[in-house]
């Protein structure tokens, strides 16, 4: 229905969909801000104003698609650059946790400087963020719009100005993001977006298909785990973190994909970005017991932390006054007829065989 014929059944267009804005209470989220959106066809999430404009909770027709870790929502006041303890301490997980903006990954220290794990953007509440419900060709579009800035004396400058979309004629979710150097000196651009998914929807049903066809470990321990990334077991004590760094070996302006896919729950999650705005994707395997979690993970730079990416020729550089936009959109899919033509329109570039290296 249009917005005129919508309203001739509802009074107030909020028994079908819409924004509200909110304030969590309980334990360590206590004070913090938020947004709760509702779709009204499928999908319901709650966004943090105070945490970067972070999702910790997600649902898709009532199932669960993202990770609550055992670290529950925290406000950003607690959060302290320890390493990599600090980070996971305040680190719910979420559908969505955006990290950066200088630094991101592993801990390191660079002219005398620590860099914490994934950088301190996700604990930066938004200034001047704002919510609107805006009609466009006969669809509602719910969006959220605001800033966090990463900045100190002496320091850098970056700015990411964040819009997030959510569509009300499908299940759709479209980031449109853009970061500025406000600086007058150029700087490291580490962005993640964190991406997560865990129970119901993650279980050991799940195929994961991506046309990034190269993978490399992020470390010895991952290197000989690579053959069971995408596999997922039921969760077990013994079992450890697995970390893969994807690339695609030819570019070509394609759109980089991703598809997580239970069959079980008749569920699919479609990711498309521009491999030219985030050229790697960080996939985290975790089947432990209790920290059951899988990571698709964009970005423009790898997990291996600022040092090891400048290494390996990856790290991305942001000059005074420019600015870099990164889009993603995000589908949430259960008709089984169309999820397997999305999975066939990779053209059987799947998650195996794969490249190595």
């Amino acid at each position: 229905m249009d917005k005129r014929e919508l309203e001739s059944y509802c009074g107030d267009l909020a028994q079908v969909f819409g924004i509200e804005e909110c304030v969590l209470e309980d334990g360590k989220a206590r004070g913090t801000r938020g947004y709760l959106l509702d779709n009204g066809c499928g999908l319901e999430m709650i966004v943090l104003r105070d945490k970067c404009f972070a999702i910790p909770k997600l649902k898709f027709k009532g199932v669960n698609i993202g990770l609550i870790t055992k670290a529950g929502i925290c406000g950003p006041w607690f959060y302290q650059e320890d390493g990599t303890r600090g980070f996971l301490r305040n680190f719910e997980g979420g559908f969505l946790t955006t990290c950066g903006l200088t630094y991101m990954g592993t801990p390191g220290e660079e002219n005398g400087n620590k860099n914490g794990l994934h950088g301190v953007i996700s604990n930066t509440p938004m200034e001047h963020a704002g919510s609107s419900i805006d009609w466009r060709d006969g669809a509602a579009e719910l969006n959220l719009t605001g800033e966090a800035r990463e900045a100190y004396l002496f320091g850098p400058n970056l700015v990411i100005h964040k819009s997030l979309k959510v569509h009300t004629d499908r299940n759709r979710i479209e980031l449109h993001d853009a970061v500025e150097n406000k600086d007058f000196h150029p700087s490291p651009l580490m962005l993640l977006y964190h991406f997560n998914y865990g129970y119901p929807f993650l279980d050991e049903n799940v195929q994961i298909y991506t046309n990034y066809d190269r993978i490399a470990p992020r470390d010895n321990r991952s290197k000989d785990s690579l053959d069971r990334i995408s596999r997922f077991e039921r969760p077990s004590v013994e079992a450890e973190e697995v970390v893969g760094i994807r690339t695609m070996s030819d570019k070509n302006g394609k759109d980089g994909v991703t598809i997580v896919y239970n069959p079980k729950q008749g569920i699919a999650v479609k990711m498309q970005l521009k491999v030219r705005q985030l050229p790697i994707l960080n996939q985290w395997k975790s089947s432990c017991a209790g920290d059951y979690a899988l990571g698709m993970e964009p970005g423009t730079g790898h997990v291996g932390g600022l040092e090891n990416t400048r290494r390996d020729g990856m790290l991305m550089t942001i000059l005074p006054g420019e600015v870099k936009r990164f889009d993603i959109v995000i589908d949430f899919l259960d008709n089984e007829e169309e999820i397997n033509h999305t999975i066939k329109e990779l053209d059987g570039s799947v998650t195996f065989p794969m490249k190595m290296g």
